[in-house]
Protein backbone atom coordinates (compact mmCIF):
# COMPACT_ATOMS: atom_id res chain seq x y z
CA UNK A 1 0.00 0.00 0.00
CA UNK A 2 1.42 3.14 -0.61
CA UNK A 3 1.87 6.02 1.37
CA UNK A 4 2.08 10.01 1.29
CA UNK A 5 5.35 11.52 1.97
CA UNK A 6 7.36 14.49 1.78
CA UNK A 7 11.30 13.99 0.69
CA UNK A 8 12.79 15.95 3.76
CA UNK A 9 16.52 15.81 2.71
CA UNK A 10 18.37 14.16 -0.63
CA UNK A 11 21.60 14.01 -1.44
CA UNK A 12 21.87 13.90 -5.19
CA UNK A 13 25.17 12.98 -5.66
CA UNK A 14 24.98 9.94 -3.56
CA UNK A 15 21.43 8.91 -4.82
CA UNK A 16 19.96 8.57 -1.36
CA UNK A 17 17.46 10.75 1.19
CA UNK A 18 14.88 10.36 3.51
CA UNK A 19 10.85 10.88 3.72
CA UNK A 20 9.18 12.48 6.21
CA UNK A 21 5.46 10.50 6.60
CA UNK A 22 2.31 13.00 6.50
CA UNK A 23 1.15 10.89 9.18
CA UNK A 24 4.36 11.03 11.28
CA UNK A 25 6.55 8.38 12.66
CA UNK A 26 10.01 7.56 11.95
CA UNK A 27 11.70 8.93 8.50
CA UNK A 28 12.27 6.90 5.93
CA UNK A 29 15.40 5.88 3.59
CA UNK A 30 15.04 6.07 0.33
CA UNK A 31 17.55 4.93 -2.73
CA UNK A 32 17.74 6.31 -5.67
CA UNK A 33 17.39 2.50 -7.12
CA UNK A 34 13.61 2.84 -5.85
CA UNK A 35 12.47 6.01 -8.02
CA UNK A 36 10.14 5.51 -10.54
CA UNK A 37 8.68 8.22 -12.55
CA UNK A 38 10.73 10.88 -15.24
CA UNK A 39 12.90 13.49 -13.50
CA UNK A 40 15.22 12.65 -10.13
CA UNK A 41 13.76 13.57 -6.80
CA UNK A 42 14.56 17.01 -5.06
CA UNK A 43 14.23 17.76 -1.49
CA UNK A 44 10.54 19.35 -0.77
CA UNK A 45 9.05 17.26 -3.20
CA UNK A 46 5.67 15.40 -1.88
CA UNK A 47 5.96 11.66 -3.00
CA UNK A 48 3.97 8.41 -2.53
CA UNK A 49 6.28 5.61 -1.13
CA UNK A 50 5.67 1.80 -0.58
CA UNK A 51 6.94 1.27 2.96
CA UNK A 52 9.03 -1.45 4.01
CA UNK A 53 12.14 -2.76 5.97
CA UNK A 54 16.35 -3.57 5.81
CA UNK A 55 17.97 -6.26 6.67
CA UNK A 56 18.62 -3.98 10.03
CA UNK A 57 14.74 -3.94 10.34
CA UNK A 58 15.37 -0.05 9.62
CA UNK A 59 12.10 1.88 7.36
CA UNK A 60 12.94 2.60 3.91
CA UNK A 61 10.90 2.81 1.02
CA UNK A 62 10.67 -0.22 -1.51
CA UNK A 63 9.46 2.07 -4.54
CA UNK A 64 8.83 5.68 -4.53
CA UNK A 65 7.39 8.00 -7.01
CA UNK A 66 6.50 11.39 -7.45
CA UNK A 67 2.12 12.77 -7.31
CA UNK A 68 2.47 13.02 -10.67
CA UNK A 69 1.89 9.99 -12.75
CA UNK A 70 4.83 10.13 -15.66
CA UNK A 71 6.27 7.71 -17.67
CA UNK A 72 9.53 5.56 -15.77
CA UNK A 73 12.73 6.58 -17.68
CA UNK A 74 15.63 4.33 -16.31
CA UNK A 75 18.19 7.47 -16.86
CA UNK A 76 16.86 9.09 -13.61
CA UNK A 77 18.60 6.04 -11.35
CA UNK A 78 21.70 6.66 -12.79
CA UNK A 79 24.62 8.72 -11.04
CA UNK A 80 25.33 12.53 -12.13
CA UNK A 81 27.87 13.03 -13.58
CA UNK A 82 30.73 14.60 -12.40
CA UNK A 83 33.57 16.88 -13.93
CA UNK A 84 36.82 14.84 -13.51
CA UNK A 85 38.78 17.78 -13.39
CA UNK A 86 37.64 18.50 -10.00
CA UNK A 87 39.61 15.76 -8.13
CA UNK A 88 42.70 17.84 -9.29
CA UNK A 89 41.98 21.32 -8.26
CA UNK A 90 43.54 22.95 -4.95
CA UNK A 91 41.02 23.73 -2.17
CA UNK A 92 40.63 27.62 -3.15
CA UNK A 93 39.80 26.17 -7.09
CA UNK A 94 37.40 24.08 -5.94
CA UNK A 95 35.61 26.91 -3.44
CA UNK A 96 35.51 29.00 -6.29
CA UNK A 97 34.71 26.20 -8.51
CA UNK A 98 31.56 25.56 -5.89
CA UNK A 99 30.63 28.74 -6.05
CA UNK A 100 30.88 29.37 -9.89
CA UNK A 101 28.47 25.72 -10.45
CA UNK A 102 26.03 27.34 -7.81
CA UNK A 103 25.42 30.07 -9.54
CA UNK A 104 25.63 28.22 -13.07
CA UNK A 105 22.92 25.86 -11.42
CA UNK A 106 20.93 28.86 -10.18
CA UNK A 107 20.86 30.32 -13.73
CA UNK A 108 20.12 27.29 -15.28
CA UNK A 109 17.25 25.83 -12.91
CA UNK A 110 14.65 26.97 -15.24
CA UNK A 111 14.58 24.17 -18.15
CA UNK A 112 14.08 25.59 -21.93
CA UNK A 113 14.26 29.27 -20.34
CA UNK A 114 14.06 31.29 -23.78
CA UNK A 115 11.16 29.48 -24.96
CA UNK A 116 8.90 30.01 -21.60
CA UNK A 117 10.27 33.56 -21.32
CA UNK A 118 8.14 33.67 -24.97
CA UNK A 119 5.25 32.04 -23.35
CA UNK A 120 5.22 34.36 -20.58
CA UNK A 121 5.22 37.27 -22.71
CA UNK A 122 2.49 35.87 -24.75
CA UNK A 123 0.25 35.02 -21.79
CA UNK A 124 0.89 38.66 -20.28
CA UNK A 125 -0.17 40.45 -23.72
CA UNK A 126 -3.69 40.69 -23.22
CA UNK A 127 -3.80 41.56 -19.36
CA UNK A 128 -0.99 44.62 -19.71
CA UNK A 129 -2.98 45.42 -22.83
CA UNK A 130 -6.30 45.21 -20.86
CA UNK A 131 -5.08 46.72 -17.67
CA UNK A 132 -3.07 49.46 -19.53
CA UNK A 133 -6.40 50.57 -21.61
CA UNK A 134 -8.21 51.02 -18.21
CA UNK A 135 -5.41 52.54 -15.81
CA UNK A 136 -5.69 55.23 -19.54
CA UNK A 137 -9.66 55.36 -18.82
CA UNK A 138 -8.86 55.98 -14.94
CA UNK A 139 -8.93 52.65 -13.36
CA UNK A 140 -5.45 51.25 -11.73
CA UNK A 141 -7.16 49.03 -9.60
CA UNK A 142 -6.57 46.16 -12.42
CA UNK A 143 -2.79 46.85 -13.17
CA UNK A 144 -2.26 47.27 -9.51
CA UNK A 145 -4.03 43.82 -8.84
CA UNK A 146 -1.72 42.23 -11.06
CA UNK A 147 1.51 43.22 -9.63
CA UNK A 148 0.34 42.92 -5.99
CA UNK A 149 -1.28 39.59 -5.99
CA UNK A 150 1.41 38.18 -8.07
CA UNK A 151 4.26 39.26 -5.55
CA UNK A 152 1.71 37.71 -2.78
CA UNK A 153 1.14 34.73 -4.46
CA UNK A 154 4.72 34.01 -5.08
CA UNK A 155 5.38 34.77 -1.49
CA UNK A 156 2.71 31.88 -1.06
CA UNK A 157 4.88 29.44 -3.26
CA UNK A 158 8.02 30.10 -1.34
CA UNK A 159 6.48 29.78 1.78
CA UNK A 160 4.69 26.40 1.10
CA UNK A 161 8.06 24.98 -0.82
CA UNK A 162 10.27 25.40 2.65
CA UNK A 163 7.04 24.48 4.70
CA UNK A 164 7.40 21.27 2.43
CA UNK A 165 11.05 20.93 2.83
CA UNK A 166 10.71 21.18 6.92
CA UNK A 167 7.73 19.06 6.72
CA UNK A 168 5.11 21.41 8.30
CA UNK A 169 1.68 22.16 7.79
CA UNK A 170 1.82 23.30 4.00
CA UNK A 171 -0.59 26.11 2.50
CA UNK A 172 -4.38 24.60 1.20
CA UNK A 173 -4.09 23.83 -2.14
CA UNK A 174 -7.36 26.44 -2.58
CA UNK A 175 -5.48 29.41 -0.84
CA UNK A 176 -3.17 29.10 -3.77
CA UNK A 177 -5.83 29.18 -6.40
CA UNK A 178 -7.30 31.99 -4.73
CA UNK A 179 -4.67 34.32 -4.96
CA UNK A 180 -4.11 33.07 -8.69
CA UNK A 181 -8.06 33.17 -9.93
CA UNK A 182 -7.95 37.22 -8.39
CA UNK A 183 -4.18 38.22 -10.42
CA UNK A 184 -1.84 36.54 -8.56
CA UNK A 185 -1.18 33.92 -11.58
CA UNK A 186 1.76 35.43 -13.33
CA UNK A 187 3.68 35.53 -9.75
CA UNK A 188 2.92 31.69 -9.23
CA UNK A 189 3.88 30.89 -12.89
CA UNK A 190 7.54 32.36 -12.47
CA UNK A 191 7.18 30.95 -9.04
CA UNK A 192 6.38 27.50 -10.13
CA UNK A 193 9.59 27.82 -12.47
CA UNK A 194 12.33 29.13 -10.35
CA UNK A 195 11.03 27.09 -7.07
CA UNK A 196 10.24 23.69 -8.91
CA UNK A 197 7.09 23.81 -6.71
CA UNK A 198 3.43 22.61 -7.92
CA UNK A 199 4.12 21.20 -11.60
CA UNK A 200 4.38 18.26 -11.24
CA UNK A 201 0.67 17.54 -9.66
CA UNK A 202 -1.59 17.30 -12.70
CA UNK A 203 -4.93 18.09 -11.32
CA UNK A 204 -3.11 21.33 -9.69
CA UNK A 205 -1.98 22.06 -12.97
CA UNK A 206 -5.17 21.65 -14.40
CA UNK A 207 -6.78 24.24 -12.24
CA UNK A 208 -3.94 26.71 -13.00
CA UNK A 209 -3.85 26.64 -16.49
CA UNK A 210 -7.71 26.81 -16.47
CA UNK A 211 -7.28 29.95 -14.14
CA UNK A 212 -5.20 31.64 -16.76
CA UNK A 213 -7.66 30.83 -19.65
CA UNK A 214 -9.95 32.08 -17.67
CA UNK A 215 -8.06 35.68 -17.52
CA UNK A 216 -7.31 35.43 -21.32
CA UNK A 217 -10.75 34.91 -22.40
CA UNK A 218 -12.06 37.83 -19.57
CA UNK A 219 -9.63 40.24 -21.51
CA UNK A 220 -10.33 39.00 -25.14
CA UNK A 221 -13.91 39.98 -24.28
CA UNK A 222 -12.76 43.36 -23.20
CA UNK A 223 -10.88 44.24 -25.97
CA UNK A 224 -11.93 42.53 -28.71
CA UNK A 225 -15.95 42.66 -27.82
CA UNK A 226 -16.22 45.83 -25.93
CA UNK A 227 -16.82 43.53 -22.92
CA UNK A 228 -20.14 41.90 -24.30
CA UNK A 229 -19.71 39.62 -21.40
CA UNK A 230 -17.67 40.97 -18.75
CA UNK A 231 -18.38 44.83 -19.02
CA UNK A 232 -20.96 44.61 -16.12
CA UNK A 233 -17.59 43.25 -14.12
CA UNK A 234 -15.47 45.70 -15.07
CA UNK A 235 -17.39 48.93 -15.54
CA UNK A 236 -17.83 49.24 -12.24
CA UNK A 237 -13.33 49.81 -11.43
CA UNK A 238 -14.30 53.18 -13.93
CA UNK A 239 -16.93 54.47 -12.32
Amino acid sequence: MELRGVLKSWNDQKGFGFIEPDKGGEQVFVHISAMRGDARPAAGDAVFYVPGRDAQGRPRAEHMRSEALAVDRLAIRRKPRQDRRSAKTTPTQRGTAGGARTRSASSSSVRNLPLKLVVFAALLALPVAGATQLLLLGSIWPLLAYLLISLCCFLMYWSDKQKAMKGNWRTPESSLHFAELTGGWPGALVAQQLLRHKTRKASYQAIFWAIIAVHQLLWIDWLALDGRYVGHLIRPLLD
